[in-house]
């Protein structure tokens, strides 16, 4: 089920809305981008653990290591040529295409004058992909953990987003797909609702925001 607002929060109070990218805005799905791929299943299953899988991928996201020395990491490890990393990461970027209901949500509540931030696990050279995506322009402020050198669940960022906007954690709602996530902004006093893309999940975020 949903998580709701918490009962010390009252959901008609809320001004601004943090939307993840990932699965909230963006269609994102590894198997998806495996399939794309056309490679035996042995080097699929390389990729899914050595890049997809790696810690690696997460201190891409972490800021920590570019992508080329990822690339080349995975490549020695795997003994799969550059050629076949950098398409996978390609397709990865590529898959990234926008998610229509949750775009069409977001310019609603958008026009209805609640303020938009942006707050996503993501390495930099991935945002620089989509960044040019339209609906961007609706956010008032974009946080992404690449480069920002934190991530979520971790407490730092959420604390950071809170202060580089000037956000009330009581009149705030976070919309994520990563229940860890999810459970760490209840836990600042942030409203939450764990995103499911179903249209009761659609149905559930407007509630909470009439």
């Amino acid at each position: 089920m949903p998580y709701q607002p918490g009962p010390e929060i009252a959901p008609n109070l809320i001004t601004t809305v943090i939307f993840d990218l990932g699965n909230v805005l963006l269609d994102w799905n590894t198997e998806q981008v495996l399939a794309s791929l056309k490679l035996p299943n042995s080097d699929l299953q390389l990729l899914r653990d050595e890049l997809f899988g790696h810690q690696d991928w997460l201190d891409m996201d972490h800021g920590k290591v570019a992508e080329t020395t990822v690339a080349g990491g995975v490549s020695a490890r795997t003994g799969l040529p550059m050629s076949v990393i950098v398409a996978a990461l390609d397709a990865a970027k590529q898959s990234l295409l926008p998610i229509p209901a949750s775009v069409e949500l977001m310019r609603e509540i958008h026009d209805r004058g609640f303020e938009l931030i942006c707050l996503s696990n993501m390495s930099r050279e991935t945002y620089a992909h989509i960044k040019h995506l339209d609906f961007f322009k609706l956010f008032a402020g974009i946080i992404i953990s690449g480069h920002e050198g934190c991530m979520k669940p971790d407490e730092a960022i959420f604390q950071l987003t809170l202060q580089r906007f000037n956000l009330s954690p009581n009149k705030t709602l976070f919309v994520d797909d990563s229940l860890p996530n999810i459970l760490k902004a209840q836990q600042l006093g942030i409203s939450t609702y764990h995103f499911k893309r179903t249209d009761r999940c659609y149905a559930g975020i407007r509630q909470i925001l009439t």
